[in-house]
């Protein structure tokens, strides 16, 4: 999930305008605390210096962001995408962490995470 600048939609000052409550917010940690802040190397650089957090499959990436969240941050310029990791750092049941020579923003596939309705259907117009 990115923007065109290939950053994702968990920032400090912007999360409070598309993440709902919902009961498993719990089972969504985030990387560092899952990983530790020792896991990203911090000398030398075989694949480049870009790392992103990601899932391995869409129904890891629905856990992560619901229909209505989506069709929120679809408003705000973001969007699912499928890109080539040329390392996996760390991996659990809910997300990885990888490490390419590209910028996040380039050479990505869009990825259709809920249909191409999701904008229409998951907020009715007022």
């Amino acid at each position: 999930m990115q923007d065109a600048e290939g950053r994702g939609p968990f920032r400090p000052g912007f999360s409070h305008w598309w993440v709902e409550e919902r009961p498993d917010h719990d089972n969504l940690v985030p990387w560092m605390q899952q990983f530790g802040h020792d896991a990203i190397p911090r000398t030398g650089w075989p694949f480049g210096k870009h790392f992103g957090c990601a899932c391995r499959t869409l129904e890891q990436l629905r856990r992560w962001f619901t229909a209505s969240e989506y069709a929120t941050l679809q408003r705000f310029g973001f969007q699912a995408v499928s890109m080539e990791a040329d390392r996996v750092l760390h991996e659990s049941e809910i997300q990885l962490l990888f490490q390419r020579a590209k910028p996040l923003r380039a050479d990505v596939s869009p990825v259709d995470l809920y249909g191409p309705n999701v904008n229409s259907t998951a907020h009715p117009a007022a």
